[in-house]
């Protein structure tokens, strides 16, 4: 396999495919092993997992959205771009929110519906959040590639600088979204926002990797995040504050306040060690296996959504992902609701058809261009 297979510009977006395919396995693995045993929080195969596997899956959809963004500020397209963009994210996220709360609702013995779907929407911890959160932090990127445009357009054109340059891209971002994090401290916390804030400088993280390190860390910096994780996840905990933090002095400030730092340290290590062992996972892969994980990371989403509730069929983690494709693949047969529990406007069969189209228009013109 050649060593440069993950840095090909045709391969990226395969790159990031299985990327999120080998993280979705993660995701199931971590809510597998929480029900392994009530005493969790001491399980390590759960502390080695649930330490980063959401901030790691924030990261990667920051990764992943980093295209779009990053195309507008080079470009300094218009707002009318942006809205279209963050109408097709609410189609793609907070419909499926809402439209499997309700079958969480119908799945679960007794209660009042209205009083369920309040729950929910308050606090959406108690449905698939991460849909909700990711639509929000969509909204503050949006709102921070906004003002990134105001500002190219304001700047006086002696004192233009480089939009074509990652570095510029990644670093107006920073401060962009930086600011707009600082607003957005003004707004309550109602409709799950506080989910939002915690994961979404694990989703800037994302996208100013990709930018700015589409290739990866430096070789020479590679090992360090596998050393902290190693060094700090054994003294993670998910319900309790880490026994490091716990024994240092009160003069250091709230427990509380350093333990969030040392969680944030833990998920980040734990992110970039991931993403770098699936970039050499992914340049080694055989194309046999890399199809089926591509596969899994463009179903990602239907997996997240699905899996819940199959979590206790056996062999575990196998068999929920397996059941979580059978359920997606037969609802995506469907248009409506294909796009009501996944945001998608094409049924799988609309979009068969249309590839077949598209090569009966190829075929001849090719043929043609042979004769």
């Amino acid at each position: 396999m050649p060593e440069d297979r993950l840095f090909q510009v045709g391969d990226r977006d395969g790159f990031l495919d299985c990327l999120k395919g080998l993280a979705i396995i993660t995701v199931v693995a971590g809510h597998t092993f929480q029900g392994a045993t009530p005493d969790f929080d001491e399980y390590w195969p759960f502390r080695m997992i649930y330490a980063f596997h959401m901030p790691m899956f924030m990261f990667i959809s920051g990764m992943t959205a980093s295209f779009f963004y990053q195309r507008q500020i080079a470009a300094g397209s218009n707002v009318s771009v942006l809205r279209d963009d963050l109408s097709k994210k609410a189609q793609r996220l907070v419909v499926p929110f809402l439209a499997w709360a309700i079958v969480s609702y119908f799945l679960t013995p007794g209660g009042d519906f209205v009083a369920h779907m309040t729950k929910v929407i308050a606090f959406p911890d108690n449905g698939l959040w991460f849909l909700l959160a990711l639509f929000q932090c969509s909204i503050a990127v949006t709102v921070a590639t906004w003002l990134i445009m105001v500002f190219r357009r304001c700047a006086p054109q002696d004192q233009a600088l480089s939009w074509g340059n990652p570095w510029t891209q990644a670093g107006a971002l920073i401060i962009a979204t930086f600011l707009v994090n600082l607003v957005s401290r003004c707004i309550p916390n109602g409709l799950g926002l506080y989910l939002a804030r915690v994961h979404f400088p694990y989703f800037v993280a994302g996208l100013v990797y990709q930018i700015a390190l589409s290739r990866g860390l430096p070789a020479v910096l590679c090992p360090l995040p596998y050393l902290i994780f190693l060094a700090l996840v054994p003294f993670w905990h998910r319900t309790n504050v880490s026994s490091i933090v716990a024994y240092l002095p009160v003069s250091w400030g709230h427990p509380r306040s350093i333990n969030s730092i040392y969680v944030m340290i833990v998920a980040a290590a734990g992110t970039l060690a991931f993403v770098d062992l699936a970039g050499s996972i992914y340049r080694r892969l055989p194309i046999f296996l890399e199809r089926p994980f591509l596969f899994l990371g463009q179903r990602s989403l239907d997996i997240y959504a699905i899996h819940f509730h199959v979590l206790g069929t056996w062999p575990p983690i196998i068999a929920p992902i397996l059941y979580s494709l059978a359920v997606s693949t037969a609802l995506r047969l469907n248009s409506w609701t294909a796009m009501i529990f996944f945001g998608q406007r094409q049924s799988l069969l609309s979009q068969r058809r249309h590839s077949d189209f598209l090569l009966r228009e190829v075929k001849p013109s090719q043929s043609a261009e042979a004769q």
